[in-house]
């Protein structure tokens, strides 16, 4: 997103004229985007493709961990950033995926007023209206029951979080969710280490946006896991290379991909140094790395 440009009502409402923050999959149009109309995010911005035939809009480099982590899980059936949430009662946020769910649920201005904060406000002037607030990324995935449910994941760094208005408004976007059935998680820089997101940034160009590698070479990789063990990356790629009669890049796009779905559960804190043997761990710890998949959350009240 770009300097210069300021949020205004009139913004807002051409954005939602537009049909931003509607749609899934290839079709979902995020709220915020990294647009030149657009005005400016935090840090450095990011555009994603990755399986949904779309780009997607990330804010920060935070939020790029975050979609890195999400995009590691088993079952995602969609992935939508920049998520507005409504200011007024509204079908339940499930019932766009799965028939049937009904009942009306409460927007956030209704939510805002129950928690007796002032719900936040977009000005021009003299004039005003209802600022939408959003979730940075909201999961769609399928459990092992094979029911669709949801997920909503938002970031903040730390510092962000001593700020007294900034908790007020994460606990109206947390009710939001919970009134719904919907778990909510707070991801901060230290539910995970530097290493690990270390290590899944140097995968990410091998995983995210990349075509899926064969089902067959997956569990070919994890069945080399005990020639694996040990090796360090370069001699890693090097066998995978040859086993598959792939070429390297290919060879790094198995074992990343292999390493990513947890079919090879590698110990992310020790892939930053290509001369770092391959470490595996058990699958439960593999997932352990990952704070989205074991849901755990940086909020207390």
């Amino acid at each position: 997103m770009r300097k210069g440009q300021r949020f205004t009502p009139a913004k807002l409402a051409k954005w939602r004229s537009t049909g931003r923050g509607t749609g899934t999959g290839a079709g979902y149009q995020p709220w915020h985007q990294v647009t030149r109309d657009d005005p400016s995010s935090r840090g450095r911005s990011h555009l994603l493709n990755w399986r949904f035939g779309r780009l997607h809009h990330l804010l920060s480099d935070l939020e790029l961990v975050v979609f890195a982590f999400a995009s590691m899980l088993p079952g995602v059936v969609d992935l939508r950033e920049q998520f507005p949430l409504s200011h007024d009662e509204h079908p339940p946020e499930l019932a766009t995926y799965v028939a049937g769910v009904s009942g009306e649920a409460l927007g956030t201005r209704q939510i805002a007023e129950d928690l007796g904060y002032r719900h936040p406000l977009a000005r021009a002037g003299k004039d005003a209206s209802p600022w939408v607030m959003t979730t940075d990324v909201v999961l769609t995935l399928r459990n092992l029951a094979g029911q669709a449910e949801l997920l909503a994941v938002s970031a903040k760094y730390c510092e962000d979080l001593t700020a007294k208005r900034t908790r007020q408004l994460l606990q109206i976007e947390r009710e939001y969710w919970q009134r719904q059935g919907v778990s909510w998680l707070l991801l901060t820089p230290e539910l995970y280490t530097k290493a690990v997101s270390t290590a899944i940034r140097i995968g990410m160009p091998f995983t995210v946006g990349q075509p899926d590698v064969a089902p067959a070479l997956l569990d070919g990789c994890s069945a080399l896991a005990s020639h694996l063990e040990g090796r360090i990356w370069p001699h890693c790629c090097e066998l995978i290379s040859r086993h598959f009669a792939v070429d390297a890049r290919m060879a790094q796009c198995v074992l990343w991909q292999s390493i990513w779905s947890g079919q090879l559960p590698g110990n992310l804190n020790r892939m930053v140094r290509v001369a770092e043997p391959l470490e595996l761990l058990s699958v439960a710890d593999f997932w352990q790395q990952n704070p989205i998949a074991s849901r755990r959350t940086s909020w207390s009240h």
